[in-house]
């Protein structure tokens, strides 16, 4: 099945990712279907729902179809150059990686942990959230305390 919807342009909903997709690969003519919807939710599950990671999977999935297609000539009247569709969909594929990366990659499904104190003081605060094995200064002698030995 193919579809594209133009106003539902969105990173919150599947359909608003489909669409997104192909606008970026440029999938958006009924008249010249690329790619399946089933295709770009499969790009998009590989790549955790990012649109930049499953646009830029999409145009190595159409690189590898016309990768298969030999570039054909008939009495230079009619000829099929593939080969150049390939080339598109590469160099594409790389420009939609770099988009997705100046996007502060958002879009590439990148996300950093421990950026924020405050989330960091509510996953220490969670009781049911696993604790980390090591945390910062815990090895940190604090002099005020008194030190008794475990041992005699």
């Amino acid at each position: 099945m193919w579809t594209y919807t133009p106003s539902d342009l969105t990173t919150t909903t599947t359909s608003g990712r489909l669409n997104s997709v192909r606008i970026l690969i440029g999938d958006t003519d009924s008249t010249s279907q690329q790619l399946q919807d089933e295709e770009i939710y499969f790009a998009l599950v590989q790549t955790a729902n990012a649109i930049y990671g499953a646009a830029s999977f999409g145009c190595m999935m159409l690189a590898a179809k016309y990768a298969r297609m030999v570039d054909t000539q008939l009495d230079g009247a009619l000829e099929a150059l593939y080969s150049d569709r390939l080339k598109h969909y590469t160099l594409l594929s790389q420009q939609i990686t770099e988009l997705g990366k100046r996007a502060g990659g958002r879009g590439m499904g990148v996300a950093g942990g421990g950026i924020s104190l405050k989330a960091i003081a509510l996953a220490h605060a969670d009781a049911d959230r696993p604790q980390a094995a090591f945390k910062k200064d815990q090895f940190d002698y604090d002099k005020g305390a008194s030190y008794i030995p475990e041992y005699n």
